[in-house]
């Protein structure tokens, strides 16, 4: 493969030699793909579903794989695509594997990508990250798919889990189980959702990098720096961005006062998402993290 022009993004010693774990390959088939074209080193996913008539639309795949596994599906794509790839699907749903099972698929992971519509599933995927102590990102779509989110947490720079940024959710679940709908989600939906993890996931592999200088760094470098420099000690880890003009989340309709006759344009929006501590108004600490990643982050920066 020749990877001479994507060479001043990213690191290719880096990317070669990193291992993604993901978890759903449903409206991640652009994104897995995409990462092969890249050149990252190993790709294991994990989906027990099967193509469908309904995914030919909107995820990617062909005619030919319907009644097939998609893992199956998409690791033929990836081989057509890059061969230089390692490529591990995995059919078997994770919620009902031993640990050593998990420790075989998480243990020695780069990054973990959890892109289910299973609240169940995400919720255990904050489990895993934990456990395993790795980076990792969330990401789904809000209704209508007007709205969406990617969520991340890295050891010693983020304070918040999943559980911390969504406690909300989990907290409806308790109520009634969060059911998450594709209605309304086509293939371009996906596949801007699936570049931005992409771009995400890159930084994040290129976040321990030894370069300094702002100069000499690449594209990907300054992308982690900039999250940052933005976010002050931490990054700014909770990203919710608008794909349609009239919304549909509360956070860009409260913004609307602040961009007055632009406030219809297409919008992003980054936050730092914080540990549930009881200094931040709660009266317990997450039941996953427990604190821990905040009093680690803030203990590495006094």
């Amino acid at each position: 493969m020749d990877y001479s022009r994507i060479q001043d993004s990213v690191n290719m010693g880096i990317i070669k030699n990193s291992h993604i774990v993901v978890v759903g390959a449903g409206g991640s088939y652009s994104l897995v793909t995409s990462l092969a074209r890249c050149g990252v080193g190993t790709l294991t996913v994990l989906d027990f579903d099967t193509v469908e008539e309904t995914n030919i639309v909107r995820q990617g795949y062909k005619i030919s794989d319907i009644g097939n596994y998609k893992v199956d599906a998409l690791g033929k794509e990836v081989a057509s695509i890059n061969p230089e790839v390692s490529y591990i699907g995995i059919t078997k749903n994770f919620l009902d594997m031993d640990d050593e099972e998990l420790d075989t698929i998480f243990k020695q992971a780069d990054l973990l990508l959890f892109l289910t519509d299973s609240f169940q599933a995400q919720a255990f995927g904050n489990i895993i990250a934990l456990k395993y102590n790795k980076p990792a990102i969330w990401s789904g779509w809000y209704a209508q798919s007007r709205t969406a989110e990617l969520f991340f947490q890295v050891p010693d720079y983020t304070t918040a889990c999943f559980r911390c940024a969504a406690s909300s959710r989990y907290k409806a679940n308790e109520q009634e189980e969060v059911k998450i709908t594709s209605n309304c989600n086509t293939i371009f939906h996906s596949q801007l959702l699936d570049s931005l993890i992409g771009m995400m996931s890159l930084a994040i592999l290129h976040r321990k990098t030894n370069t300094m200088d702002v100069k000499t760094m690449n594209e990907y470098e300054l992308f982690w720096d900039s999250l940052v420099s933005k976010g002050g000690t931490t990054p700014y880890n909770f990203y919710q961005f608008k794909a349609h003009p009239m919304g549909g989340n509360n956070l860009f309709n409260k913004a609307y006062s602040h961009f007055g006759k632009h406030s219809g344009v297409f919008m992003s929006y980054w936050q730092n998402a914080e540990a549930e501590l009881k200094i931040h108004g709660y009266d317990y600490d997450c039941p996953d993290c427990k604190g821990t990643l905040h009093h680690a982050v803030n203990n590495s920066n006094p």
